[in-house]
């Protein structure tokens, strides 16, 4: 059987455009939040739940948030009485594991925003893994103090 090559161009599309969501597909994101940021802030942390559905390790290695200009997963570490922030270029998932960013750990420290996100509010966000798939959700913003 003779093959064109636009028909073998469009089935190699095909093919990598369905090899990419299936390693995002294996990321699960649940119970997504952030706190209302405080009058005149422009930041705010992201906190969810990440679990590996898959049988091979994940590891997500950038982020974006819409209307931010800036967007990363970081850490805390204490030493000597100091919190400090670090960033996390790099956060492994192995198969199956839960990894759940929250307040006092890892976070996806978000800065730029434009508009202060309100109570109730879904701000939409997308996790990049290693192998350039993305995996996107929507975190509710909770108001100060809750």
């Amino acid at each position: 059987m003779k093959s064109s090559l636009p028909a073998r161009a469009v089935l190699l599309a095909a093919a990598l455009a369905g090899a990419a969501p299936a390693c995002a597909a294996a990321l699960e994101i649940g119970a997504a939040w952030l706190r209302q940021p405080p009058p005149g802030q422009t930041g705010a942390a992201i906190y969810m739940e990440l679990h590996n559905r898959g049988s091979a390790p994940l590891a997500v290695v950038g982020a974006r948030v819409e209307s931010a200009a800036s967007a990363a997963i970081h850490g805390h570490s204490h030493a000597d009485g100091m919190m400090r922030m670090y960033p996390v270029p790099r956060l492994e998932i192995a198969p199956g594991a839960r990894v759940n960013l929250e307040p006092g750990g890892y976070h996806l420290m978000v800065g730029g925003m434009g508009a202060a996100p309100q109570p109730g509010a879904l701000l939409p966000f997308c996790l990049r893994l290693e192998d350039g798939a993305e995996q996107c959700a929507e975190a509710r913003v909770r108001k100060i103090g809750e």
